[in-house]
């Protein structure tokens, strides 16, 4: 039997990361507009973006357990209106034998474990701060040069200035915090903090690979945690690979794993 405090914990990172999924949809820099829709389904939640067809982020179901078995049908179909074959993510307290034999049946096959963390006794750190980075914050006056660097990190991906206009101003919006971290005067590294009633939630982390090794996400990390109690913010959450490196980095920190989430795909 899983814990309550666990089920509680994991149904307000449930609202939190599907709050972010839906804000992500809005900044997304894109030439085309991401279109996403949520719908309800049993005890199942339909993310749908018509619009990205190829994305299993935003054409994900969560919630998906024994109870919705019988209308995995009724799931598929529609997604399959707008040609997309969704993921299925599928929390601990739902990965069943009967779950994995229907998902299996449609050809579905567990791909990756995504790891839930926490981080709720905040405490000021003066602990990783390195002198050779500078920190600073996406604001109006920064945003384009920020939204250059996403380009650089994605490899120069190629978007109109109409959708650098548009979209800059969600990088510095209340609920969502960007940092840029400089290294003898250049671009390193980078990482933000969105935000929902007390809880942050840290994603996008990025260091370029000239800056690799050198402290960079540490740096980056220490300050978001730092903001969060400037804040008034009552926990923290991220999400990582399972086993990957920045699981490794985040359990450092404090950060306890809550939960692993199951993708699944065709």
């Amino acid at each position: 039997m899983i814990d309550n405090y666990i089920i509680s914990t994991m149904s307000k990172i449930e609202k939190l990361e599907l709050e972010l999924t839906v804000f992500n949809s809005k900044r997304a820099l894109s030439n085309i507009e991401k279109n996403i829709e949520i719908i309800r389904i049993g005890n199942s939640t339909l993310i749908i973006d018509r619009n990205s067809p190829k994305s299993g982020y935003y054409n994900r179901v969560k919630g998906f357990g024994d109870g919705d078995i019988d209308k995995l049908k009724s799931i598929l179909n529609t997604y399959s209106k707008y040609n997309i074959e969704p993921f299925f993510e599928v929390t601990p307290n739902n990965i069943t034998e009967s779950v994995s034999k229907a998902l299996n049946k449609e050809g579905y096959a567990n791909i990756e474990q995504l790891v839930y963390m926490e981080l709720n006794e905040l405490e000021v750190s003066e602990s990783n701060r390195n002198v050779d980075f500078e920190i600073v914050k996406v604001s109006d006056a920064n945003s384009e040069e920020f939204v250059d660097i996403i380009q650089q990190s994605n490899g120069g991906m190629d978007i109109s200035k109409e959708v650098v206009e548009n979209k800059k101003h969600y990088f510095y919006k209340p609920c969502f915090h960007n940092y840029i971290a400089y290294s003898r005067g250049e671009v390193a590294g980078m990482g933000s903090m969105f935000i929902s009633e007390d809880a942050g939630y840290i994603a996008n982390d990025y260091t370029f690979e000239k800056a690799r090794g050198l402290g960079c996400q540490k740096v980056l990390l220490t300050h978001r945690i730092n903001e969060a109690i400037n804040l008034g913010l009552k926990s923290l959450y991220t999400d990582v690979v399972f086993g990957s490196i920045s699981h490794n980095n985040m359990k450092k920190f404090g950060f306890e794993d809550v939960y692993t989430s199951s993708f699944w795909a065709k």
